[in-house]
């Protein structure tokens, strides 16, 4: 096998749980959200409202008790190995792997076949998702400023006169949501560059065995095919 073995403590169930908040957040989201950019439905313009609104507030909750719980709850740092850790701590590149981003990009790009073995993410992987909790009080920031209920609270409002007005935040939040649908793309394509296991995983909870990584010794330490 050519792969590290996909197990269960690389994505313990609180963090799947968040994982498909996020995923039924931001689809109601960038929908409801062309919908009222482009209100070709005007008969579900107050439903599409409501929903954004709604799933604003969920994806915002959501990634805030995300960000809480990594700082509590363990998983795998590395595929191929059960050994936990809290997860805050495999959020950076490790050290086993933060050597490696220059490989990892080339690899990602199609110009090395192979890439290395290492931490369960590669070091761009990792350091897009870190952009994700910014960006996400980014988007819930702006649609505040939009909101009717919010805009004229001051910190809003001067956030709004900030960028230029109610048009021009319009504009960031609009922009924003193609930064998230660009991102939800090159996300699925890194996940499943080399295999849907790691899909199977989080959304079917369903391991694969290959490759077992040592962390302490930064190396394959054999190979496991009795996996369930």
């Amino acid at each position: 096998m050519a792969h590290l073995a996909h197990y269960k403590e690389a994505h313990p169930l609180p963090f799947v749980i968040t994982h498909w908040i996020n995923l039924v957040a931001m689809v109601v989201l960038i929908l409801s959200g062309f919908l009222i950019h482009f209100p070709f439905l005007p008969y579900l313009m107050g439903i599409a409202r409501g929903a954004h609104l709604l799933f604003g507030f969920v994806l915002f909750i959501n990634c805030v008790v995300r960000v809480v719980m990594a700082f509590f709850v363990k998983s795998a740092p590395t595929a191929g190995t059960r050994q936990q850790v809290t997860d805050i701590k495999t959020w950076m590149p490790q050290k086993d792997n933060r050597h490696q981003a220059g490989a990892w990009i080339t690899y990602y790009l199609f110009l090395k076949k192979d890439h290395p073995l290492g931490a369960k993410l590669g070091v761009p992987q990792k350091i897009s998702y870190l952009l994700i909790p910014i960006l996400i009080v980014i988007m819930f920031w702006t649609g505040l400023c939009l909101w009717g209920v919010t805009m004229n609270v001051p910190v809003f409002a001067a956030t709004t006169n900030l960028v230029g007005g109610l048009m021009s935040m319009r504009i960031i939040h609009y922009f924003m949501m193609y930064v998230f649908i660009c991102f939800m793309f090159i996300h699925i394509y890194l996940a499943n560059v080399e295999g849907f296991e790691p899909t199977k995983l989080m959304f079917l909870r369903k391991e694969h065995g290959g490759l077992v990584y040592d962390p302490d010794l930064h190396n394959i330490v054999g190979e496991d095919h009795d996996v369930h």
